[in-house]
């Protein structure tokens, strides 16, 4: 048991948290697309235009590139970086 930790933490806990990053990513990512669906329902923007955004800023989120890099194992981003991922793909659209 003591060879499998390593500085407190076990082998592991370490491994699982180098892959959790698409999880978060994906998931505050459908977050914010129910989000931005919600708000575009409510400012009454024409349905066409909507879907375009909501297309647009999808199609950000699971681009081939973006996912590869995100599949990639790495520790979990900051909150500062998580903003900068997120103002990017909240703006693919525009």
């Amino acid at each position: 048991l003591d060879q499998s930790i390593q500085g407190g933490r076990s082998n592991t806990m370490v491994s699982a948290s180098l892959k959790a990053m698409p999880v978060l990513i994906l998931n505050l990512g459908g977050q914010m697309i129910y989000i931005l669906n919600q708000r575009l329902n409510s400012q009454k923007v024409p349905r066409e235009k909507a879907v375009k955004v909501l297309s647009d800023v999808t199609c950000a989120l699971l681009s081939p590139t973006f996912m590869k890099e995100l599949f990639k194992p790495q520790v979990l981003y900051t909150q500062k970086q998580l903003l900068k991922v997120f103002h990017e793909l909240a703006h693919a659209s525009i």
